[in-house]
């Protein structure tokens, strides 16, 4: 957060100063942004004092369209700040100069050997980042996803000492996108363009925590506080969210125990939209996300899944989506992330007047994935020379392509969940690290009974199963193991 605080008022006053040093547009002369002022006290539904939307708006309450201020923003200011706070931090590779420059794009791509948690989950946040400068200067989601590449690309080359990267600009650039739309439409949840006074700012500045750079433009423009209609492409058809939180016990490879100490945990998962049903061309127009916080580590597992594609067939009883998928995961077994894309189907079936299950398998490509290293049984290092494809450098998890599949039955009556069955695989073929296949399972049952209104107990079992195969004369397999078993309270918001 002193991070977000520090980066935000930077970029604040830069864009300030920007915004007063450039020439309007023709268009800006022609249509300047309209501002309500905050009253000092009172809030309600104040529109009486805004005035017409700039003609270069898609709607009322939509931001106008600046594609330069997009790309100046994601391939310059972002970047800048990012890399003053890498200076702040006292890291080296922030010390760029011209020559760092030339020596980056005369050398190429290499496989970068940052921490885990920095190319799997930093990257991708950073990518969010480059994605909401697009999407916060009105451009639709297809010309964010390009402006998150440039963004991406102008870092790799001109924002670090470091050779570019190309895990980085996957992860950058695919995480990025997937992150981005999905915390530019959760901010838009907590705005509320209708109103204004305290509340609205407040719902303002909760909503600029979730999408800092979309919020800063608002202020900036204005928009915090002209009171318009939310953007009807930002209102989802449906929205359902459980919070839960509880202890969880994780297994013990060698004896198959649970541990005796429990670790706390906290997780949220939202269904943002009906991903099951519709003919769907808006990307992310439905989405379902997973987060979880503890249970053995500060950061245990980021899942989102943002339909791209929906049509329903055979008379409208199933249904096929093409999705975006994103995965961070920290357990016991393996350390994981990925960017991929998956291809779904699903159905309802009617188990009485009250009950239904809703049945979806998928599989799809994995673009890259990253997936911590285990060393091959009773094999000492011959040599400190890499293989063929790794780093010059020890690092600790391998990358390369694969594939995904699983499955989900979802059980609920009165249009309560009350079970849940999931099986989801990861095969990863490693391309930079020790000539290997890794082939990840997770399987998890959940039970949830009702206490009182959105209240409710449920509990939860995991188990983990990590089998690595190493290419060579001996094909030796390395296996692991691992259950977990969780009890949680959960809160049903919709």
């Amino acid at each position: 957060m002193p991070i977000i605080l520090c980066l935000s008022t930077i970029l604040l006053i830069g864009w300030a100063g920007s915004a007063a040093a450039q020439d309007p547009s023709p268009a800006e002369v022609a249509n300047p942004s309209s501002t309500l002022v905050l009253p000092s006290s009172g809030e309600g539904e104040a529109g009486s004092a805004s005035q017409p939307a700039p003609t270069n708006r898609a709607c009322d309450g939509c931001p106008e369209r600046r594609v330069g201020h997009a790309l100046l923003q994601s391939a310059a200011y972002i970047n800048t700040i990012y890399g003053l706070a890498n200076l702040i931090r006292g890291q080296d590779t922030a010390k760029i100069t011209p020559k760092t420059w030339w020596a980056n794009m005369k050398n190429g791509w290499e496989w970068d050997l940052d921490d885990f948690v920095v190319n799997q989950f930093g990257h991708p946040y950073q990518g969010n980042n480059y994605f909401n400068a697009g999407r916060a200067n009105g451009l639709s989601f297809w010309e964010s996803a390009g402006i998150t590449a440039l963004g991406s690309g102008t870092w790799e080359f001109f924002g670090e000492t470091n050779q570019a990267s190309l895990n980085d600009l996957l992860n950058t650039t695919l995480g990025g996108i997937a992150l981005g739309e999905m915390f530019h439409r959760t901010a838009w949840l907590v705005r509320d363009t209708r109103k204004s006074g305290r509340g609205r700012l407040m719902s303002e500045i909760g909503a600029t925590v979730l999408d800092p750079v979309t919020g800063l433009n608002r202020f900036i423009s204005g928009d915090a506080s002209r009171v318009s209609e939310m953007p009807p492409e930002l209102v989802p058809s449906s929205l359902t969210g459980y919070l839960s939180a509880g202890a969880l016990w994780r297994g013990d490879e060698s004896t198959g125990h649970l541990t005796e100490s429990a670790s706390p945990f906290a997780e949220l998962d939202m269904l943002y939209g009906d991903i099951t049903k519709g003919r769907s061309r808006e990307p992310y127009e439905a989405f379902v996300v997973r987060l979880r916080l503890g249970g053995g580590f500060a950061f245990s597992e980021a899942r989102v899944r943002g339909r791209l594609m929906g049509q329903p067939t055979v008379k409208g009883h199933l249904q096929i989506n093409v999705s975006q998928a994103y995965d961070f995961q920290k357990n016991n077994a393996y350390d994981f992330g990925a960017q991929s894309f998956e291809v779904s189907v699903s159905r309802d079936w009617a188990l009485s007047k009250r009950a239904t299950v809703s049945l979806s398998g998928w599989g799809g490509l994995t673009a890259l994935g990253a997936v911590d290293s285990v060393g091959v049984p009773g094999k000492e290092s011959e040599s400190e020379t890499p293989q063929q494809g790794e780093s010059i450098e020890p690092r600790h998890y391998d990358y390369g392509p694969g594939s995904d599949f699983g499955g989900s039955a979802v059980f609920s009556r009165n249009n309560r969940i009350f079970a849940v069955v999931f099986y989801q695989a990861h095969h990863l073929y490693v391309v930079d690290g020790p000539r290997a296949n890794h082939l990840l399972q997770q399987g998890r049952i959940d039970l949830l009974a009702p206490l009182k209104g959105p209240l409710g107990v449920g509990v939860s079992g995991e188990y983990f199963d990590r089998h690595t195969f190493f290419q060579g004369p001996d094909d030796v397999v390395t296996k692991l193991h691992f259950p977990q078993v969780r009890i949680y309270l959960t809160w049903r918001m919709s």
